[in-house]
Parts: structure tokens; sequence; C-alpha cells
């Protein structure tokens, strides 16, 4: 007997959860298989593409069997639906009271069977409809994890590649201003050395936390690597830009960063770029990157402005 895809589904997710693993398509398709007896399921290492492609297959095959049950369903009804119709064709002809009451009594016992059948069929598919639910919720949190960057919180470079190439086609097709600022924390070297490599990440979440409450919500904060960061600033010119880094340097003045209880003060440089009419995302970025490095070049705790 093959195991019921649905609660092999349901078994996969709650094993990841017990776990504490994150509910990415490679473990919830690795436990599957596992669960499955499937001893040539692909290796966890996999690529995520393929683990995808395997998710996909389990959804397949849980619908696969709704659709057989359900066929089973109609052709049962419908057979039990004839015996009713047969056995009240003998009733308007029967006689005895005994042959009535026969009648009758298989009457009954379909209508409870087809009761049961259905009831029955209703908990099963009730039960593959919240296990889809869960994998589509599990999968977009996955999605969600998969662009975001782990430490932080802050978009990764392979959101950044989506949302910068987006934003680069909607201001061209709308001629309307796209400005990036690439800003980097000034002697984080120095937070690292002499106050450890905890204190560096605890840094690099309070950039990301002061910069998101300066943001509006169409703008997008990209840990670019390192203690570096995009700011991604759609419908800016680089006035605009320029003022959104002033009141981000004015925020961090006003909230050093506290840690054991010792303020620790943050600066940064920044390199701003306008999106050229000429240009893709990407050579914006770059542009952004030599002017922060001329920022950092002319002393830093300041802003530069790319060439055009």
């Amino acid at each position: 007997m093959h195991p019921n895809p649905t609660d092999l589904a349901r078994a996969a997710l709650l094993k990841i959860t017990e776990q504490g693993l994150p509910p990415t398509p490679e473990n919830y398709s690795r436990f599957y298989h596992v669960l499955a007896g499937n001893t040539g399921a692909a290796p966890p290492d996999h690529a995520a593409v393929t683990n995808c492609g395997a998710v996909l297959t389990i959804i397949r095959d849980m619908l696969g069997e709704v659709t057989e049950r359900t066929g089973g369903l109609a052709s049962n009804i419908q057979k039990q639906n004839q015996t009713i119709k047969s056995s009240l064709d003998d009733l308007t002809q029967a006689q005895e009271k005994k042959h009535v009451l026969e009648l009758l009594d298989t009457i009954l016992t379909t209508t409870s069977s087809i009761h049961s059948t259905v009831e029955d069929a209703h908990l099963d598919l009730a039960a593959t409809k919240m296990a889809l639910e869960h994998v589509k919720a599990e999968l977009q949190e996955s999605r969600q994890m998969m662009q975001e960057d782990w430490l932080t919180g802050a978009q990764n470079r392979r959101a950044m590649d989506h949302v910068l190439g987006k934003e680069v086609a909607r201001a061209q097709r709308s001629a309307t201003k796209l400005s990036v600022a690439m800003l980097d924390i000034d002697h984080f070297k120095h937070v690292n050395d002499e106050f450890g490599h905890d204190a560096g990440d605890k840094l690099l979440q309070h950039l990301t936390l002061i910069t998101k409450s300066v943001l509006r919500e169409s703008d997008s904060l990209v840990r670019y690597g390192g203690e570096e960061f995009l700011i991604i600033l759609p419908e800016t010119d680089i006035k605009g830009c320029e003022f959104v880094m002033g009141r981000l340097q004015q925020a961090f003045l006003n909230n050093p960063m506290q840690y054991e209880g010792k303020p620790i003060p943050v600066t940064f440089s920044a390199g701003l770029a306008r999106l050229k009419p000429d240009e893709n995302g990407h050579a914006m970025v770059m542009r952004a990157d030599t002017a922060l490095y001329e920022a950092k070049q002319a002393g830093r705790n300041c802003v530069k402005i790319a060439a055009e």
C-alpha cells in the first residue's frame, strides 16, 4: 500500500517544525521523501530549483490523489443511487409486508453508506486543503527568507537584482527619476577590534533599524556586502537623495548604538547616483560605489555625488 501523500505532507511539515529548521523547499522535499521511504531522494545540498521541482511533484501527487478519490466517490455514489432507485421501483410493486421491510432496510442502509462515504471524503479533502495551505504558507516564508539578509533583515543581493530591474524598467517607461545611495559604516573594523564581532553584528542591525525608520515604504534597503548597504529610491532625484542622506546622518547622530551600557557613535560615508537615460541599474550602482570610494578618500562621514 502506497503512503498517503496528504499524510506525508503534513508529517514532513511537522518534522521541520519539531527540529526548528527553516521551511525551505529543500528541507520539505527531504523530509517528505524520507518519510515516504524513498532512498533515492535528492540530497539536501541539491540546487533549490531541483527541490522546488520535487515539491511541485509532491503537490501534484496530492492533487492526483484528490482527483482519484473524488472520481471514486462519484462512481460509488452513482452505484448506490442506482441501488436506491432499484429498491424504490421494487417498493412500488411490493405486496408483502416482509418484502417492503427488506426494501426499506436496503434503502436506509444504502443512504447511510452514502452519508458515511461523503463525510469521510469531506474530512479527507479538508485535510488535503489544510496541508496545501501549510505548504503554500511555508514556501512563501521560505521565499521571503531567500530574499532577506539573515543577520539584518535587509534585502539581499538576490532581492536587489529583482527590485533594481523592476524600478529601472518603471523609471524608463514612465520617464521618472530613480536614485541610489551606496553607504558604508565608517571605521567598522575598529568596532569589531575594540568591542568584538557581536558588537559589529549589532551595529549592522542598528544601522538597518535606523535606516528603515527614515525610508519610505516604496524605498528598498539592501545589504550589499559586509558593512556596505544600498538604498534604492524610486521617483527621487539627486537632491531628494541628498535630503534622505542628511536625515539619516541626523538620525545616527541622535541615536548612537548602545552596547553593554556604552554608546558607540556611528557615522557613514555614502556615494549617490541618479539613473541616466542610457544606462542599466548595475551601471548606476557602480557609479554610486565609485562615489562612495571618493567619500571615504575625502575623510569619511561625508556624501559624494557620482559624476554623470
